[in-house]
């Protein structure tokens, strides 16, 4: 299986960890839900997250998907979170 790596910066720190997905369709419902879970576990502190952005690169470097945090807030009108794709064209960007 294919190894991508996650990058997710906020406050001008970044984390990353990999993870093995069966296909690159994978990894933004994968980085949505791993912000979404980021989202939820600094509410009680009260810390603004509103900056923060996770990126996935596959194994060559190239970026396959960007989650910012607006796709994971909730919409008032809708009462879930936001999923559409990301509006970065994948594989454009190359990690350096």
């Amino acid at each position: 299986m294919p190894k991508f790596r996650f990058e997710t910066t906020e406050f001008d720190q970044t984390t990353t960890f990999e993870e093995e997905l069966a296909s690159p369709d994978l990894a933004s419902p994968r980085a949505i839900e791993k912000a979404h879970a980021a989202l939820v576990a600094g509410a009680p502190t009260g810390l603004d997250q509103s900056g923060s952005v996770t990126r996935v690169y596959d194994e060559a470097g190239y970026l396959v998907a960007t989650v910012n945090f607006s796709d994971v807030v909730l919409d008032s009108s809708q009462q879930q979170p936001i999923s559409d794709a990301p509006t970065e064209e994948p594989g454009v960007m190359r990690s350096g």
